[in-house]
């Protein structure tokens, strides 16, 4: 009998534990298979994202693009993997206890799965408001992430202000809108299983009544009613389980969706399939019968025409929202004109590819962009064949080499996001050596100085004056003090050139440089 027993108990034993190694196989390759999707899937929406234009980012904010990144794709992979591992254990109970109940009687068998329609109508219906809950509670997750990655990006603002309070309540609003949904989705997801048990336990009873006249006249024994009972009733957890499936499947597919539509995005500035090389600026940049418009309807630039030959500095003043950033932006096809050609020694520049063209241009401007990695890294951004000693080059001629040798780590030092453990002439003088480094034939400054103090003023022009030697350059500032030594300086004014020539010859008349200069002289008088 002991002897016996130990048997089934070994049985037992193996049963559970090959039950055990079934099911961790399932989650295990549900969970594997769903990972793989949606990295697939980060990574295609990342790659697509990279590829479309600055517009893009100016009306996305960045804490949305990030939810989508994210949170969507976090919500991808943990539906399908609840999908995967239902749909591989679940159906295989419908179908043996289905089997069962089919070997006892065909006919009442199927009458009791008439009941199936009115279960796949429920799920539908729950199905459809669930998914818009999804959908509504993902956005108002990517509006949460926005707030905060605005409130977080200006924090010295906000305690500066002493608006803690203010931007905890502005978030507390943000939340209560997504609790409000997050309560509809949670409804509508706890719905959908009691429905679907109703009506299968009205179905069972429907069926129990019409098999018992049989039994009664004695057309259906007994035991089989019994037996089809039991395997109908056995059915109805597998089958409440893959009811869950629908909501699962509809939250994958209302974060997919949101996925898909950057996916999906097309850039508004391509690059043509026959695109060429650009070779290197031998003569001139030329802006012929330029105009250009954000919105298609007011003109930011209209009718530049504008020739900047190789090794010239050319500066372009004027007041704020005059056009002078827009029309650097047009260089490296950041955006595109709405009428007129840009051409590089006659080369219209939409006829290069991106990379030819951006090669050429180096870009430094006042809000400095640095990451979260090396210093090193920082500079030759991406470009690994640079060497040690040309790294160490380019900060020498920005006045950085000094200070970065005085960092913990040196050049292998981590600035910290954005470069916030530098003070605002360094990290600027990185920007500088990231530029130099890459030796342009086309230099941008756009108000790379203005937010300096005098003396990293001084240091960041010293660098500048050496570096633009021989290279074509165009200067904004609004301090005109940086301007002075530009071959031309341009007065910009409402998308207009309007005045052009030398500082002196801008200050023998009377016009907007005039007036610029004199109201900045009388400031610096009163100062």
């Amino acid at each position: 009998k002991l002897r016996a027993l130990a048997v089934v108990c070994g049985v037992v034993l193996c049963l559970a534990v090959l039950a055990a190694a079934a099911r961790f196989i399932q989650e295990y390759f549900a969970g594997t298979i769903g990972a793989r999707i949606s990295v697939r899937l980060g990574e295609e929406m990342y790659r697509n994202v990279m590829r479309l234009s600055l517009r893009f980012f100016e009306q996305h904010p960045t804490g949305e693009i990030l939810a989508r990144f994210t949170n969507d794709i976090f919500q991808v992979n943990r539906g399908l993997a609840g999908v995967f591992v239902k749909l591989m254990r679940e159906p295989v109970k419908v179908g043996f206890f289905l089997a069962l109940a089919l070997s006892q009687d065909k006919v009442l068998t199927l009458a009791g799965l008439c009941v199936l329609p009115f279960v796949g109508y429920v799920i539908i219906r729950v199905g459809r408001k669930f998914k818009k809950s999804v959908r509504r509670s993902l956005e108002k997750i990517a509006s949460m992430a926005s707030v905060g990655a605005e409130t977080f990006s200006g924090i010295v603002i906000v305690k500066g202000f002493c608006m803690e309070e203010y931007e905890v309540d502005r978030t507390k609003g943000e939340l209560e809108k997504l609790r409000r949904h997050l309560t509809k989705m949670v409804k509508a997801d706890a719905s959908v299983g009691p429905l679907v048990e109703v009506v299968l336990v009205l179905g069972i009873l429907f069926f129990v009544l019409f098999a018992a006249q049989r039994v009664f006249s004695g057309d259906l024994p007994g035991g089989k009613l019994v037996a089809l009972v039991g395997a109908l009733a056995l059915m109805l957890d597998p089958v409440r389980k893959l009811t869950s499936v629908n909501n699962m499947i509809q939250t994958s597919v209302a974060s997919a969706e949101r996925v898909f539509e950057f996916i999906d995005m097309e850039p508004d500035i391509v690059e043509l399939p026959n695109a060429v090389e650009l070779p290197p600026l031998e003569h001139a940049l030329r802006f012929e019968h330029v105009r250009f418009s954000y919105d298609g309807e007011a003109e930011v630039l209209q009718g530049i025409d504008l020739e900047i030959k190789k090794g010239e500095m050319v500066a372009l003043v004027g007041f704020s929202g005059a056009g002078k950033s827009t029309l650097v932006k047009l260089i490296p096809r950041f955006y595109d004109a709405t009428e007129g050609d840009i051409t590089i020694d006659g080369t219209d520049i939409r006829d290069v590819t991106f990379a030819g063209l951006r090669d050429q241009i180096g870009i430094v401007t006042q809000d400095t962009i640095l990451f979260n990695e090396s210093v090193r890294a920082n500079i030759a951004f991406g470009r690994a064949a640079y060497s040690d000693e040309r790294i160490r080059g380019a900060a020498t001629a920005a006045h950085a080499h000094e200070f970065i040798e005085r960092l913990p780590q040196g050049y292998d030092t981590v600035i910290g996001e954005s470069g916030g453990l530098l003070s605002g002439g360094q990290r600027q003088r990185l920007a500088i050596a990231r530029a130099i480094i890459k030796d342009p034939a086309i230099l941008i400054l756009d108000e790379a100085t203005s937010s300096l103090d005098s003396e990293s003023e001084q240091a960041i022009q010293e660098a500048i004056e050496r570096f633009v030697v021989g290279r074509t350059t165009i200067v904004i500032a609004h301090r005109l003090s940086t301007v002075q030594r530009a071959d031309r300086i341009l007065v910009m004014d409402q998308g207009r050139i309007v005045e052009e020539g030398t500082h002196q010859e801008l200050l023998a008349k009377d016009g907007i440089y005039r007036r610029l200069y004199e109201t900045q002289f009388a400031a610096r008088e009163e100062a």
